[in-house]
């Protein structure tokens, strides 16, 4: 009987021990958003809790002081997180792990609990035909550097979705312009219940760009756009025909020729003809300019660099340009700048010297 009667005290006591409770009973687990692509996040019954482990009713009123050091110490000894909250699947199983300050609190502990996602809605499929019925795309610019142009005849909530292309900008006729994947793009569909079909690859051809040569040397009526720069530089700096006035020497120094205007250059803030010394498929003769005064005492009244030439040459099928079409490009550069730096600036636009 003695040792019946130490016995039944001991284990009281160890029962007294374990009375902490289990935090995870108190967290509640929500889920939200599509199939494959949900998300989960919790929330702490902190009024359970109180009433559980302090006695504590918070409809009750306000908490006396020891009440309120208690709520104070029992909030912070406690962390919770998920092993996984993201691209959630119904099935799949996560975990809520909770950690106790036990230096804060012996009344309630730490632990794990596993819940089952559910709940979550499918999402609708948004297929590569149905994005190649409703996009109409055109191509616009020059081939080599074409942008496309998208308009949306999708219903609500699809209207609203920005749709782009890969590489838009630097397109070439023949390409196939793909759909951009991006991470903005799949959200934005994620938003509107949506995901891309697994095999979503929508393209589309490019074609209708301009052409404009390589080099120069593939553009089969070079000799006729030579032959109009160098006529509209003798019209001009032509010889006045009378003693007042000015003569001219005209030296070509060297024939330049650029595929595509470079971004972020200040180049046509120098062209007081044109806007066009900005566009592509450019031929320009650099050209050294002496002014003299007419009549029989001719002196030099001042040397500078013209710029002459034309841009938008664009080729047909049998890489023939129409001139009728072509952009003149005209300016000047005085004599602070010397020949060397006004070749070397042009090169710096993006011009190869034509041999």
């Amino acid at each position: 009987m003695k040792k019946l009667f130490l016995f039944i005290p001991i284990i009281f006591i160890l029962g007294g021990c374990n009375s902490a409770k289990q935090m995870t009973d108190y967290v509640e687990v929500d889920f939200s958003g599509m199939n494959t692509k949900g998300t989960a996040s919790y929330n702490v019954d902190t009024k359970k809790m109180y009433k559980d482990v302090l006695d504590y009713d918070v409809e009750t009123g306000f908490p006396d002081e020891k009440t309120q050091k208690e709520l104070v110490s029992l909030d912070s000894s406690y962390k919770v997180k998920l092993n996984k909250d993201q691209k959630l699947s119904n099935g799949d199983k996560i975990k809520v792990i909770v950690s106790v300050d036990e230096n804060k609190t012996k009344q309630i502990k730490g632990g794990e609990k596993e819940f089952t996602v559910s709940g979550l809605e499918e999402p609708k499929k948004l297929t590569s035909e149905e994005v190649m019925k409703h996009l109409v795309v055109n191509f616009n610019g020059v081939s080599g550097r074409g942008k496309a142009t998208i308009d949306n005849t999708f219903d609500d909530p699809l209207n609203y979705i920005k749709f782009t292309i890969e590489d838009d900008g630097k397109l070439k006729n023949g390409d196939k312009a793909k759909v951009q994947k991006s991470k903005e793009f799949e959200q934005s569909l994620s938003d509107q219940g949506y995901v891309l079909a697994d095999d979503f690859n929508p393209e589309f051809e490019v074609k209708g760009l301009k052409n404009v040569a390589e080099k120069a040397s593939d553009i089969a009526n070079l000799e006729d756009i030579k032959r109009m720069i160098d006529e509209e530089v003798k019209r001009t700096y032509k010889d006045s025909e009378y003693s007042f006035g000015s003569k001219y020497e005209i030296t070509l120094s060297k024939l330049l020729y650029r595929q595509f205007a470079k971004d972020n250059t200040n180049e046509s803030s120098d062209n007081w003809f044109s806007s066009s010394s900005s566009d592509n498929g450019n031929l320009i003769g650099i050209y050294t300019i002496k002014e003299y005064s007419a009549g029989t005492d001719s002196k030099l009244k001042r040397e500078f660099t013209a710029i002459i030439g034309y841009s938008d040459i664009v080729l047909d099928e049998n890489k023939q340009a129409n001139v009728a079409d072509i952009k003149e490009i005209s300016t000047t550069k005085d004599d602070t700048y010397s020949l060397e730096s006004v070749l070397k600036l042009y090169e710096g636009y993006g011009y190869s010297e034509v041999k």
